[in-house]
């Protein structure tokens, strides 16, 4: 999957690069630069989460509930040139739960893991005319996580550790089809796709 995201990626960028030098004058804007901020559904990340935490629920015999996901806010910036954009997407996620040993009437433990994505993002401009835009976008980054876990109980406090902990993996998100309506300073998005930031992202963007 890693290698198949930065493959397209790379296509992704020697097409723009080559529409860059082609593009005709209606991609051409005197606004380069473009700020984002979106929500996406964030439900591949949740779900990871949740298959993680149970395969250790699995092998400790815990049960767990009250488990709860954020979708993705996200902050991004493009610069934009013809057809071909480039720039970056950070965002914001966390996922909790409470658990109980097996065996406990009481929920001993509760479990916060927050996720921060730093994504390097290329796109490119399929079709444009007036205010509608259709385009798609491949990133690839990481993702750091940190995972802290909070004990409810006497059991629980025995069994925590109280310090937090930070991993960091791979993380990607591919949309080969978004839509943008607007004007050359402002409009909304829709983007549709697969990655860490779930299937569907919309938001509002600032050309400047």
């Amino acid at each position: 999957m890693k290698i198949k995201v930065f493959v397209l990626s790379l296509f992704l960028v020697a097409g723009g690069v080559q529409a860059n030098a082609q593009g005709g004058s209606k991609y051409v804007s005197e606004n380069r630069n473009e700020f984002r901020i979106s929500y996406s559904d964030g439900l591949t990340l949740g779900t990871a989460s949740f298959w993680g935490m149970g395969l250790g629920d699995a092998l400790t015999g815990t049960q767990r509930s009250d488990t709860k996901a954020s979708g993705v806010i996200g902050l991004g910036y493009r610069y934009h040139l013809n057809r071909f954009r480039a720039g970056l997407d950070v965002g914001f996620a966390s996922v909790s739960s409470k658990s109980d040993y097996a065996g406990s009437k009481k929920q001993d433990i509760k479990e916060t893991q927050l996720n921060f994505m730093i994504m390097p993002v290329a796109e490119l401009v399929y079709y444009k005319k007036g205010i509608f835009e259709l385009y798609g976008s491949a990133a690839a980054g990481v993702d750091l996580t940190r995972t802290k876990k909070k004990g409810l109980t006497d059991r629980g406090k025995e069994h925590v550790d109280t310090k937090a902990k930070t991993s960091a993996e791979f993380a990607f998100q591919v949309n080969p089809i978004a839509l943008r309506v607007g004007n050359e300073h402002i409009g909304g998005y829709l983007e549709a796709g697969l990655g860490y930031k779930g299937f569907v992202t919309a938001g509002v963007s600032v050309k400047f």
